[in-house]
């Protein structure tokens, strides 16, 4: 009985142990970590009366940072520098420049572009008439950065009467594009690729057919993009140069006075197009009127020379039988 007791005794007594040696290490480490605390706390006290609070303030700030950043990222709201997007965009304008000389302007406008980087890419000039002055209008491709700077200089040359600038944005299309070239490029590689490594003719035939697909589809990509490159490197500027003096366009007025003075011009206009043929038709009305007294004239001669005879009627008239 004794022997048995000894015997669990023995065999407890090491499982008592660990346990104990287990909690002991549990709650040594729970007062390590709230000493460490408490110290941290009295380290954090002193340092603030010892001037450390600009530290503390600082760290609490990151904190804060890191949480808004964290949260931005967390709604797709950040935006690293190496995520960060040049937008890509098209400027087109137009003005309508008043000078005393048309052509002159145009000479002068063809220099400042020339000086701005750019080049003429169109230019229609039209001389003077009787009705009409003298004008002119350029289609201008001017470096994207010197728009403004050309417009501004246009001031300098005459009036500028009116001017409209529009920029698009394209970097979307652009992405669009430069996704679709640099996968269509991959594409045709691996192409060539599989073409090198064809052994049987028929394999050859059906890749070489897809691949010159690829090829011309790539090919279109390219041009596309190098347009819509130049577009954005180039602005487009129309220009419309007039004669100093040329009336601007009235506005019409609408409404009942807009519908009389649309109808006054209208009658005005038919009117003048009745006297226009009618103009062009009473020559020939009188030459007609003249042939015609000419004919009945020469007809009447004709009859009076003409001897006097038996009627048609009379002839075809049988003679009465006479009676018995």
């Amino acid at each position: 009985m004794n022997r048995n007791r000894s015997a669990r005794g023995d065999v407890g007594t090491p499982a008592r142990r660990l346990a104990r040696a287990l909690l002991a290490a549990v709650v040594g480490g729970t007062l390590a970590v709230s000493l460490a605390a408490c110290s941290g706390g009295g380290a954090g006290e002193s340092g603030a009366s010892d001037g450390g609070g600009a530290d503390a303030a600082r760290s609490e700030g990151f904190a804060e940072g890191d949480v808004a950043a964290d949260a931005a990222g967390a709604v797709g709201l950040a935006e690293s520098p190496e995520q960060a997007v040049d937008r890509e965009l098209v400027t087109t304008g137009n003005a309508t420049l008043a000078v005393d000389d048309p052509f002159d302007a145009a000479e002068q406008i063809a220099d400042l572009v020339e000086q701005a980087g750019g080049r003429v890419e169109a230019r229609d000039e039209r001389a003077a008439t009787a009705d009409e002055p003298g004008s002119a209008s350029m289609t201008l491709r001017i470096p994207a950065d010197r728009v403004s700077a050309t417009l501004d200089a246009l001031d300098k040359l005459g009036e500028v009467r009116d001017r409209h600038v529009e920029t698009i944005d394209v970097t979307g299309t652009a992405q669009d594009l430069d996704a679709r070239i640099a996968a269509l490029r991959t594409s045709t590689d691996r192409l060539r690729e599989l073409m090198a490594d064809a052994d049987r003719t028929s394999d050859l035939i059906e890749i070489e057919a897809e691949l010159s697909t690829r090829q011309a589809e790539l090919d279109s990509r390219v041009s596309e993009r190098n347009r819509l490159s130049d577009e954005v490197a180039m602005s487009t500027l129309h220009v419309e140069i007039v004669a100093e003096g040329t009336p601007a366009a009235q506005a019409q007025p609408g409404g009942f006075l807009g519908g009389l003075s649309a109808g006054w011009s209208a009658l005005v206009s038919t009117f003048n197009v009745v006297v226009l043929v009618l103009g062009a038709i009473i020559p020939w009305l009188a030459l007609a009127g003249v042939v015609l007294l000419v004919v009945v004239a020469v007809r009447k001669q004709v009859a009076k020379r003409r001897p006097a005879g038996p009627t048609l009627l009379e002839t075809a008239t049988p003679a009465p039988a006479p009676a018995d």
